[in-house]
């Protein structure tokens, strides 16, 4: 894994876990694929030895995952790697790096309230939003923004959205035009998105 990289490996819910149809929790596993399917990548396959099935990877990522007090995942084996996952519009995402980060991803829609912009926005986000061609799209923007904060300190909703403090850098991006996403981190990055085949993981 380079360092002053994240990585965000992307692919489609229903694609990745065709073989969990019955789930309910299915972008969840896609998360989790995701994330197994970068650390083979980027150098981290020992995890898994030589398991091939994707349910039995699964597994063993699970008995690697713990939780920081306000619920944000890490590997207690590996707390070298940090990695985030988010999900939205059919599609997961899982940023993997080196370095702390936070992800967010979420579906272009109408906002059902002007309510939900004044109490999550500070005033110049407000005016942001107003000035924009597309104020939907700005308002998803920047929530997308808050959001891939919030995983970032791992504080969850605890912190007031209005005042968030600005992370080291941010980056955002679009998995396609109605999907918008940020990445956080603590310190300068450089972004790569990998949209990998499901049937190659392992």
């Amino acid at each position: 894994m380079n360092p002053g990289m994240i990585y965000i490996y992307a692919g489609k819910i229903e694609e990745w876990t065709e073989k969990w149809k019955e789930e309910k929790h299915r972008e969840s596993i896609c998360g989790r694929l995701l994330l197994i399917r970068g650390l083979q990548d980027l150098g981290w396959g020992e995890f898994f030895g030589s398991l091939k099935d994707p349910q039995s990877l699964l597994d063993v990522l699970e008995s690697r995952i713990k939780k920081e007090t306000w619920g944000k995942p890490y590997l207690v084996c590996s707390p070298q790697v940090y990695f985030n996952i988010s999900h939205s519009g059919g599609y997961g995402v899982c940023a993997i790096s080196s370095q702390p980060c936070g992800v967010d991803i979420q579906e272009i829609r109408p906002v059902k309230s002007r309510r939900m912009i004044s109490r999550t926005m500070n005033q110049e986000e407000q005016k942001q939003i107003l000035k924009a061609e597309d104020s939907i799209r700005e308002f998803i923007k920047l929530w997308t923004y808050k959001e891939s904060c919030i995983k970032l300190s791992g504080e969850g909703l605890q912190r007031e959205l209005k005042e968030l403090p600005a992370p080291g850098c941010h980056r955002f991006f679009w998995l396609k035009e109605d999907l918008a996403g940020c990445v956080a981190s603590t310190d300068s990055f450089n972004l790569e998105i990998r949209q990998p085949e499901p049937r190659k993981i392992s």
